[in-house]
């Protein structure tokens, strides 16, 4: 005999109790299921993320948001997923809690503010509220035990800096269709053609993985959006469509500019409001967002960015990618080997350090006459050239970062 199992009653108010794939996302939405395997990443970065004393997750409700993915809470303004408590209770007796709100912090993004919502973002201390990017990595895991299309949006200004290197542990044998984004940010008369096949070789050759195709677009301006659509429905088969990406590579401009070009291309069934998020904040997805794009089967779903801590988008806090405007088009500088006030140029640049902006510091300890440099960067951000004697010594300042690096992961 088989005796059926008494099932306690559910209250739709509680914490869920999921794994932080379907926790933080909407995974359990989308019918999908955390996934079993392992994840054989090494280290993270989460371990020597600062933690205040009041660091617990807020109370999540059901329901998400459609701008971030971000499952829903009422308790705190100023974290990610707050929606007004009678606003909820009205969605909620109607059963529009998923797809259907969108979150104060999505607001702001979506009005300029540059509103942090993930822990390490910019030295940004775990504090309640916050997310790890462990915990949005993690969403991803059950990407490779699914039959789907890839879709792997790399920036093009940053290309090795945005790459996932281990991205068959995210996405197990599915098909990759490479995707180059933010073109229109590259200098004038830049050829897309030698530009694919730098690429192709970069990730075949060198990467070992083998593409379903690669595309250049840009997601602000739509240009190549109309090709790169007519190669994922080449390739999808009738499969779910998963578009991945580290943080602020343009993932949700992307898509927002996919579907303005799939309803263009005649299919009026693609959403034309309640659309993801896009801003320059980094973490701006926090959730796995499904989007009905497709007519008959598949879903495409909008998904969180990998932190990849090297970037300087992650090194940054908000207001200073605003400041220095990390996301403007490119201008080429080149400086020349001679310092503020000099009126002649230097044999070369031996002695000299150039200081690109409040950034990056470059010493050149030694350089033959013909050396040069050229940096290609925002509008704003220039080049200095000083005297290297006249600058504080680098290692001192290196060991000092190492000791304090130290000392916090001791404290944990």
């Amino acid at each position: 005999r088989i005796r059926p199992i008494a099932r306690a009653p559910r209250n739709r108010d509680t914490r869920r109790r999921s794994a932080p794939a379907v926790k933080f996302g909407t995974a359990a939405a989308a019918g999908s299921r955390p996934s079993r395997v392992p994840d054989r990443r090494p280290a993270s970065h989460d371990d020597v993320i600062r933690v205040d004393d009041d660091a617990s997750d807020v109370r999540r409700l059901r329901g998400n948001c459609y701008g971030c993915g971000v499952a829903l809470q009422t308790e705190r303004a100023d974290v990610s997923g707050y929606v007004d408590p009678d606003e909820y209770e009205t969605k909620r007796v109607h059963k529009q809690l998923f797809g259907m709100m969108l979150c104060a912090r999505c607001g702001d993004l979506s009005n300029g503010a540059m509103v942090n919502a993930v822990a390490g973002q910019g030295g940004a201390r775990m504090s309640q509220g916050l997310l790890t990017p462990s915990q949005l990595r993690e969403q991803l895991t059950h990407i490779r035990d699914k039959k789907v299309l890839v879709v792997k949006v790399v920036d093009v200004t940053d290309f090795h800096g945005s790459f996932l290197n281990r991205v068959r542990d995210v996405v197990g044998a599915n098909p990759i269709l490479l995707v180059l984004t933010k073109c229109d940010l590259l200098p004038n008369g830049t050829d897309l053609a030698l530009l694919k096949e730098w690429a192709r070789r970069e990730v075949e050759v060198k990467r070992r993985l083998t593409l379903a195709g690669i595309e250049c677009v840009s997601g602000r301006k739509g240009d190549g959006v109309d090709k790169s659509v007519t190669a994922m429905f080449a390739e999808r088969k009738g499969r779910d469509v998963y578009v991945i990406g580290s943080a602020n590579v343009g993932k949700s401009t992307f898509i927002r500019a996919a579907l303005k070009s799939m309803r263009e291309l005649g299919n009026f069934g693609v959403p034309a409001k309640r659309l993801p998020t896009a801003s320059a904040m980094p973490g701006t997805t926090l959730g796995i967002i499904p989007l009905r794009a497709f007519e008959g089967r598949g879903v495409l779903y909008d998904t969180p960015g990998v932190f990849l801590h090297h970037r300087m988008n992650s090194i940054l806090a908000g207001e200073d990618i605003k400041r220095f405007r990390l996301g403007g088009s490119l201008v080429r500088y080149v400086p020349r080997p001679r310092c503020e006030g000099e009126t002649s140029d230097r044999t070369d640049f031996t002695g000299l350090s150039l200081l690109w902006g409040p950034l990056i510091r470059v010493d050149i300890a030694v350089a033959t006459p013909a050396a040069g440099l050229v940096f290609y960067g925002p509008k704003g951000v220039r080049v200095t050239v000083v005297e290297t004697s006249s600058l504080p010594d680098p290692t001192l300042a290196q060991a000092a970062a190492d000791r304090e690096r130290d000392r916090r992961g001791a404290a944990l």
